[in-house]
């Protein structure tokens, strides 16, 4: 048995995946394990199909068992998301490999990007405050000192969008000293975040976009069972989309208070300010529009807002995540169920309810499970609560 891990989103799984799926079982994979982002994904967004349907779609992909990753990392910075999802591997046990896509698709290229990114945090971190003082961002910092130390070809590959993680995933791994080894993959043709599709191949952005936008030109990008699921999803008004939010999350930021907004993760004195002073915007736009500036990317500022609105404090990332909650799996997934049992460090389950019941920490993490269900909820057109993700029945999936 050789055992393969993937960390995704799938926010929805198009061919991109499929191939990804494929070329880890071409490699030698017997068995796959995903850890998927639950209903909320990392750029600070709800995904457009439910937690439950994506990981059904992983399963008929290739993927063997698809374990959510909680809420507090799904929607946190690249760091924590890689940090969270790698540790629910390494504490499974049984996970000999870890599968990520990248530009340069090459393991020392990765290896070097991941020790300057490590090296310029630990040893350069004043030159990185004087960088932000100056109205750098956090990342331009970062790699601006990067690219004086390595040099512009080192610093242009770090900058990639589709290396990002695959740094993340390494960092991760050295620091919770994971004991299986990266397989990298070279991405297909387009770029992490590219509205340009390229052969058969498109961004989740690109997709996402032409469903909110109603043009279908995304369905020759997604395989046949995404497009039939996704199809009858739009049809039952059972998709998520942000701005159904809109109202809650602006009475939220309207009744905050500063002690409140500096519990947040990722929140500064100067963000604490910039959030302050628009509390009263009068759209999600807006909001946005208010509090960005050069310094902050726009994907903190939602996942800041989205921490806000669903109840997530920077306490709860001090945690690794405390089980492994399996949300889809088949009879291949049933074999590294029995196999993780024996050697995992954390317990593992389907019920949020008893996996509530095992520790403080797990308790905590089910409660955030339940506020982040009950928002999630409410930016679907049928509109539904938490009471769905409890009553869950999670059994094999057979196609």
């Amino acid at each position: 048995m050789k055992v393969s891990g993937i960390i995704c989103e799938y926010n929805p799984l198009h061919n991109g995946h499929v191939h990804h799926i494929r070329q880890t079982r071409a490699n030698g994979a017997t068995h796959i394990v995903g850890v998927m982002s639950g209903n909320f994904v990392q750029r600070g967004d709800t995904a457009i199909l439910n937690k439950f349907d994506r990981a059904k779609l992983a399963v008929n992909a290739g993927v063997d068992l698809v374990i959510e990753l909680p809420v507090a990392f799904s929607a946190a910075s690249a760091e924590l998301f890689a940090t969270g999802a790698v540790s629910i591997l390494h504490n499974l046990g049984i996970v000999d490999e870890l599968s990520f896509g990248s530009s340069c698709g090459d393991q020392e290229c990765l290896e070097l990007l991941a020790e300057a990114s490590m090296s310029t945090t630990e040893h350069y971190r004043d030159r990185i405050r004087d960088r932000m003082r100056d109205g750098d961002s956090y990342p331009a910092a970062v790699w601006e000192i990067v690219r004086q130390r390595y040099g512009n070809k080192v610093a242009g590959m770090m900058l990639d969008p589709n290396n990002v993680l695959a740094i993340e995933y390494m960092k991760a791994m050295y620091k919770l000293d994971a004991k299986f080894k990266p397989f990298t993959i070279q991405r297909q043709c387009v770029l992490h975040d590219s509205l340009t599709p390229k052969e058969m191949y498109a961004s989740a952005s690109f997709i996402r976009k032409s469903i909110m936008d109603g043009d279908p030109s995304y369905l020759d990008y997604i395989p046949r069972y995404t497009a039939q699921l996704l199809t009858r999803r739009i049809r039952e008004g059972r998709t998520a989309d942000v701005r159904r939010l809109e109202r809650p999350m602006l009475y939220r930021i309207r009744n905050i208070t500063p002690e409140e907004l500096m519990e947040l993760p990722d929140v500064n004195q100067s963000l604490q300010n910039r959030i302050l002073a628009a509390k009263n915007a009068s759209s999600w736009e807006e909001l946005l529009a208010a509090v960005k500036t050069k310094c902050y990317t726009m994907s903190r500022i939602r996942r800041i807002l989205m921490a806000a609105l669903i109840g997530i404090h920077r306490e709860d990332q001090k945690y690794y995540p405390p089980y492994a909650r399996v949300i889809a799996f088949n009879e291949r997934g049933m074999e590294l169920l029995s196999a993780a049992k024996k050697k995992s460090s954390i317990q593992i389950g389907t019920s949020l309810a008893k996996l509530s019941e095992t520790s403080r920490p797990a308790e905590s993490f089910v409660r955030l499970e339940e506020r982040a269900s009950n928002v999630y909820g409410l930016a679907v057109e049928d509109m539904f609560s938490a009471e769905q993700d409890f009553r869950a029945k999670i059994v094999p999936e057979v196609f």
